[in-house]
């Protein structure tokens, strides 16, 4: 009669327990891997939220990007200008040649004027009450001044007097199909004399 197999030895005391020992540590280290990975994933996650939110990429809005403006702020035809706070800009709506004191041939529309001024970059107020008399223009009631130098503008953004180099700067403006406006406060060109003729056209 063939002897049954004898059973496998067990393991002594304290080779298990050496075991045991070597296999909660592992464990340990593990978690602490995944603690760390999990710890750096959140914190690149923060990172690029808080990147996207400074750098306004994911949907650009107020100055620097699109500004909408609704058309019940739009002026009506040789109305005084309205000022855009959130875009810094002023919306003008010309009344055919109004503005256009040097005759280029403007036609009127709307035209947004960044307020800044490009002498030395003050904010250039509407001055409804100032009299184009005082800078060589009689008749003309109604100019943007600059409050530093005395820069003057006409409602398309001319200058007639003062320091500034040249003409007030320009925003790219898109009329909507709802009456709307969007002004692109990102998208500035340089003012010239043929700002009249920048002007968009505006029937709403």
């Amino acid at each position: 009669m063939a002897a049954e197999p004898s059973a496998a030895p067990r393991a002594s005391g304290p080779i298990e327990r050496a075991r045991q020992s070597e296999a909660r540590k592992l464990a340990r280290r593990s978690f602490l891997r995944v603690s760390v990975f999990a710890g750096l994933a959140l914190s690149f996650g923060a990172m690029t939220a808080g990147f996207l939110g400074f750098f306004n990429l994911r949907k650009p809005s107020g100055f620097g990007g699109l500004v909408n403006v609704a058309a019940n702020r739009i002026p009506h035809p040789g109305a005084e200008p309205t000022r855009i706070s959130e875009g810094k800009f002023w919306l003008v709506n010309l009344d055919g040649s109004e503005g256009d004191v040097l005759g280029v041939g403007g036609t009127g529309g709307l035209l947004a004027l960044y307020w800044k001024c490009p002498h030395l970059g003050c904010a250039v107020p509407w001055v409804g009450g100032f009299n184009g008399a005082e800078v060589n223009f009689p008749g003309i009631v109604g100019w943007f001044r600059c409050p530093c130098h005395g820069s003057t503008y006409s409602r398309a953004g001319i200058r007639v007097y003062g320091p500034a180099p040249r003409p007030m700067d320009t925003m790219a403006l898109t009329v909507n199909s709802n009456g709307s406006v969007d002004v692109n406060t990102g998208a500035v060109t340089s003012g010239n004399n043929n700002n009249p003729l920048r002007a968009v056209a505006y029937n709403g």
